[in-house]
């Protein structure tokens, strides 16, 4: 009998598969949704796009989102069997950062099976500003951002302080900390402090992260807002102990009731005045030193003797810019002959100032004997803090050279005079050769080299048609190995193609037709400067465009035709201009493609 039952097992699950086969073959459905429609810009957007019917499927294409990053989460996939009938689906999941605050429309997204197309309907998301409660304190996490001075002086260092300020369970740090490159230069200071502070009497983890910045040009300078990611975790309040596992148990992934929550925290941008240097008491051929040094000068030995070598020592050390500081060659006026050794350089950080020490080493060797005094040497530098120029100065430094102890021998060889000189033999012809011997330049007069256009086309034939191979070869790699250079190559075509199809399409709304012509746009200026095309907004085209110098007419009008599509994608009337705007764009890719 129960070998009967054994035997039964496949049929049954024949049974079952014909049962649910035709669960493949189910209509498909798309389906887009957000956890919320209401947040701040501290929040986040979980957008999910299931595909119902099919789990075989592209990932869906995004629609335009220039006021939103947008950040892929991964996939999730299901089946479920109800009523002996198959069900399956696919998830991919996007988290949504914004930008801006307003009202935005997540526009459809496009999903293609089987060379159909489903679009997913629009959601409406508004974005308002952080409510950030009157006292600090009251807050789970918060920021604080600062500079050590609003008003500096060219080359003064400056310390920048970012501090994330948590008293729940914090994870997932994401730091982007912009600080001005075209107005500062930056040092590290080491690695992040952490330490526990109290504010409002409630008390915080802190983590400290600290940037020492130089201005590097006057007039009004900003650093730029910071942000920050982060995933925290609210916990139940009245949860027990677990006793000597509650620490591994305490862990989010086997928490129940432990509350995931991603956050995006920003600074506010920092202010800074630069001031110039002034031009009263300022010493000549000043070298822009800020800070505070002192300067030492040494020589390894002062008695010596005329070819031995000794070393001069000159370290300069202190707070400030050290890496600018620099010293010719002393003047020694012949009696030394002088070898510089490159500059050593160390630093170092003692709280949150930056010092370090700098030194030079020349190596003397003395061309005669005698008392020799070396030079003092002197720097100048400018103390921001007397807001005045200063002098460091070292001693001088008496050397005496004694007569070399061992006396060099020459070897002279003097030469035969002339009346000694040998009479050497005359050259003799004992025989000749087979061929003629041409012993004088009047047997070459004759020769007449006739070149014409035929010799140096087969001189120089295989040099090109080499030099030509290997151009194709090298690009044909290239294509294969560089992906940028691909993309770039291929970008042009590929924009012609699909305006050409779009130019043919029928049965499409405006908003569609906008929504295509954006999408293709944008995949150009992707391809072109190597960035994901339909994640860029107008705004960073324009940056990139002008960061590679193209004109300013044309960085203007790529925006002003970026913004145009998203407006007509989601106004609420239609337009009938398509020839126009089509025409419109495939000017700007071609005067685009010219100056690439």
């Amino acid at each position: 009998m129960i070998f009967l039952k054994k035997k039964s097992i496949l049929p049954v699950f024949v049974f079952w598969y014909a049962l649910t086969i035709n669960a493949f073959g189910q209509n498909i459905q798309v389906l887009a949704t957000v956890d919320r429609n209401q947040i701040t810009l501290e929040d986040s957007i979980q957008l999910s796009i299931t595909i119902k019917g099919s789990q075989n499927t592209p990932p869906p294409e995004l629609p335009s989102l220039p006021n939103f990053r947008i950040t892929s989460r991964g996939t999730s996939s299901s089946t479920q069997i109800v009523n002996m009938e198959r069900s399956i689906s696919i998830t991919h999941n996007y988290r949504l950062t914004p930008m801006n605050i307003g009202q935005f429309k997540i526009g459809p997204a496009r999903i293609r099976v089987n060379k159909n197309v489903y679009l997913t309907k629009p959601i409406n998301i508004f974005v308002k500003k952080s409510t950030a409660p009157i006292q600090t304190g009251n807050r789970p996490v918060f920021l604080e951002s600062t500079a050590s001075k609003k008003e500096a002086y060219i080359g003064e260092q400056l310390i920048y302080s970012f501090k994330l300020f948590y008293r729940v369970e914090a994870k997932n740090f994401d730091l982007n900390m912009p600080f001005g490159a075209s107005h500062f230069q930056k040092e590290e200071l080491g690695k992040a402090k952490s330490y526990q502070s109290v504010v409002n009497g409630i008390q915080y983890h802190v983590q400290e992260v600290s940037v020492a910045l130089f201005p590097i040009k006057p007039g009004k300078a900003e650093i730029p807002s910071a942000t920050l990611e982060l995933d925290i975790y609210h916990r139940p309040q009245n949860r027990p102990n677990g006793g000597p596992f509650s620490q591994f148990f305490n862990d989010p992934f086997f928490s129940q009731g432990t509350r995931a929550e991603h956050k995006i925290l920003r600074t506010k941008p920092i202010s800074i005045k630069v001031l110039p240097l002034p031009e009263k008491g300022k010493p000549k051929g000043f070298k822009n030193i800020i800070g505070n040094f002192n300067i030492i000068a040494n020589l390894g030995k002062d008695d010596l003797e005329v070819g031995d070598t000794t070393t001069l020592t000159i370290t300069v050390s202190g707070n400030g810019n050290l890496r600018g500081v620099s010293f010719p060659e002393p003047d020694l006026k012949k009696l030394f002959k002088i070898y510089p050794d490159q500059p050593e350089f160390n630093q170092a950080v003692i709280g949150n100032q930056i010092t370090g020490k700098k030194v030079f080493k020349f190596a003397l060797v003395p061309l005669k004997p005698g008392a020799v005094k070396l030079p003092a040497f002197t720097l100048f530098y400018f103390d921001p803090i007397i807001k005045d120029y200063r002098k460091a100065q070292t001693h001088p430094i008496e050397v005496n050279v004694r007569p070399s102890s061992s006396q060099e021998t020459l070897n002279l060889v003097q030469s035969n005079s002339l009346d000694n000189i040998i009479a050497k033999p005359k050259i003799e012809t004992l025989a000749e050769d087979i061929l003629p011997l041409h012993t004088t330049l009047d047997d070459f007069n004759n020769i007449n080299t006739k070149i014409n256009t035929s010799t140096i086309l087969e001189f120089t034939f295989p040099t090109i048609f080499f030099l030509i191979c290997a151009f194709i070869i090298q690009q044909k790699k290239r294509l294969t190995t560089d992906t940028a250079f691909y993309r770039s190559q291929k970008a042009y075509k590929t924009a012609s193609q699909k305006l050409e199809s779009l130019m043919h399409s029928k049965n499409i709304d405006s908003k569609g037709f906008a929504s295509e012509l954006s999408e293709i746009l944008r995949e150009y200026i992707g391809d072109k400067l190597n960035m994901k095309g339909k994640a860029i907004t107008a705004v960073e085209v324009e940056y990139k465009l002008k960061k590679l110098d193209y004109q300013t007419n044309q960085v203007n009008i790529t925006r002003n035709l970026l913004e145009k599509c998203d407006t007509l994608q989601y106004a609420p009337e239609s337009f009938e201009n398509y020839q126009e705007l089509l025409n419109e764009t495939q000017a700007l890719i071609k005067s685009l493609e010219k100056n690439s």
